[in-house]
């Protein structure tokens, strides 16, 4: 009996522990800058391609005291080469200081955007040489395994 109390003692403190402690994971919500491709129609037929700022949320969740990272981009911000049907992404060369996170993806072959996200004011400033061009916006913490409804 006293060997079953002090088990099921030792199992509570346990479990009393956040296991999820060395996770974070991060809404942020802004305005990225977008391809918008449009068709002038005349006697030739030219392509054009501009840009436009839209709305999006970006998830990122960082594991094992951000030795890994993946980042979750809305399907208006994903490349028509290589990455419209995939919505996540694993993060790399992540940086983790008490004022700032930095990291890198590859979306495709031309595109590698890098993150920075002010761990002071929850900016995050996202960049790349390929569309979506760059993405600015407000972060904050939440937790992917409570459902709203």
């Amino acid at each position: 009996m006293l060997k079953t109390s002090k088990l099921t003692f030792l199992l509570l403190i346990f479990l009393s522990f956040d296991v999820s402690s060395n996770t974070l994971s991060l809404l942020c919500k802004g305005e990225a800058t977008v391809a918008d491709v449009g068709q002038l129609a005349g006697d030739v037929t030219v392509t054009s391609i501009e840009s436009r700022k839209n709305y999006a949320e970006i998830i990122l969740r960082f594991e094992d005291d951000f030795k890994k990272g993946f980042i979750q981009l809305p399907s208006i911000m994903r490349p028509n080469i290589g990455g419209k049907k995939i919505d996540t992404w694993e993060l790399t060369d992540i940086l983790s200081s008490d004022n700032e996170i930095k990291a890198n993806f590859r979306m495709n072959f031309a595109n590698k955007p890098n993150i920075s996200i002010s761990r002071v004011t929850g900016r995050m400033e996202y960049k790349s040489r390929a569309f979506p061009k760059d993405f600015a916006g407000d972060c904050e913490v939440v937790n992917l395994e409570e459902k709203k409804f």
